[in-house]
């Protein structure tokens, strides 16, 4: 039989090993991350033309509203693993440290059936879009699955760190609580 402590040892190894998974989502962040700069850039020259009257930006207030959207989806794996989420353990707290963990994978648990059921329907909206060639007509005009093909390999992504979480509590977390 193998010693429980060894096993462990071999998971937490795993968690910390930069593979697949972390490159893309540091390529995801890193994206965000861009994405954010120059939304920044966007709306200072948007108010610097308006206020000087120096040229029209109609299509500035469509380009900040979807940059948000692909910052959201994005930034949200980065924030998982890195434990960034805001958390309310009042009553968490007053668990043994065994309790908590099994709380935490309760937790992680409901999170990752959540990302799979999200994963399989943003699938199917993304797919019906395409089929039905469903457009935008707002400042540009595209069609609407450009936008909605994000939606399922974040799930996907979120789905495998949640799963990941259930089977590899997570040991950063401070003792102290960071809550309310």
């Amino acid at each position: 039989m193998v010693h429980p402590i060894f096993f462990m040892s071999k998971i937490s190894n795993l968690k910390h090993q930069s593979g697949l998974l972390n490159r893309i989502i540091n390529v995801c962040a890193a994206t965000a991350g861009i994405l954010i700069c120059g939304l920044v850039v966007l709306i200072v020259a948007d108010i610097t033309s308006r206020n000087f009257l120096l040229f029209p930006m109609p299509w500035s207030f469509d380009v900040a509203e979807y940059s948000l959207f692909f910052i959201t989806f994005l930034g949200a794996p980065w924030v998982l693993r890195e434990e960034g989420h805001i958390t309310v353990d009042i009553l968490v707290a007053r668990l043994s440290p065994c309790n908590q963990i099994y709380m935490a994978r309760v937790a992680n648990a409901i999170g990752g059936l959540v990302c799979l059921i999200l994963f399989v329907i943003s699938i199917g909206v993304s797919w019906r879009s395409f089929i039905n060639g469903t457009m935008v007509h707002e400042t540009f005009v595209f069609p609407e699955w450009w936008i909605l093909i994000i939606a399922p390999p974040i799930f996907l992504i979120l789905m495998i760190m949640f799963v990941r979480l259930v089977i590899i509590p997570s040991s950063n977390r401070d003792e102290q609580s960071n809550g309310f």
